[in-house]
């Protein structure tokens, strides 16, 4: 009888050792059947899709996307593809001065926050702007309570706030506001 409760120990370890057998050989088939993935950033735009030193670029063919060399005698012709047309949804990022506060509630907690917005590349008037928006801000940080900004939620109703003062003040030049740091001490 002792005899029949060590082996059933023995095909546990058995049964254990053939699935991890059988999920290494599908991790390895797995892996060998899809395409490798190259660091060269071939699977990023180009430059050149964004008329950023398409001078330095080779000349691409409107076929393949690949280089055309001067020994290829496949085509008499040589097609390049044209830059596009700026973007109308082309930004700028203005950094505002750290702003450093007390709190609203308790009185004795200090927030330190780095923030940049985002704006039109075309608006101009925001950099005039900056220090209105700076105030704007430390008015409402100073009304604000410790729970209110607490977890991502309250991240994210802060930046909305902030973003809704920043559209409010530049009469809706701010697209986007980007909460670099907040520290509170």
């Amino acid at each position: 009888m002792a005899k029949s409760g060590t082996g059933a120990g023995g095909g546990e370890i058995v049964g254990i050792v053939i699935a991890t057998l059988l999920a290494s050989c599908f991790g390895a088939g797995t892996g060998w059947l899809l395409p490798p993935r190259s660091n060269s950033g071939a699977d990023k735009p180009s430059a050149a899709a964004y008329g950023v030193g398409a001078s330095s670029q080779s000349e691409l063919s409107l076929a393949g996307g690949k280089p055309e060399h001067a020994g290829d005698q496949g085509s008499s012709k040589s097609r390049s593809v044209a830059p596009p047309p700026p973007s109308p949804l082309a930004t700028k990022t203005v950094a505002l001065p750290t702003i450093m506060t007390a709190i609203g509630n308790p009185h004795s907690t200090w927030l330190r926050l780095e923030v940049a917005l985002v704006a039109a590349a075309d608006e101009h008037g925001v950099e005039e702007q900056l220090g209105q928006l700076g105030d704007d801000m430390v008015s409402y940080l100073r009304t604000i309570e410790i729970s209110q900004i607490e977890g991502p939620s309250g991240l994210r109703f802060l930046k909305d706030d902030l973003l809704d003062r920043a559209k409010t003040r530049t009469n809706g030049q701010i697209q986007d506001i980007v909460i670099k740091t907040l520290v509170l001490e």
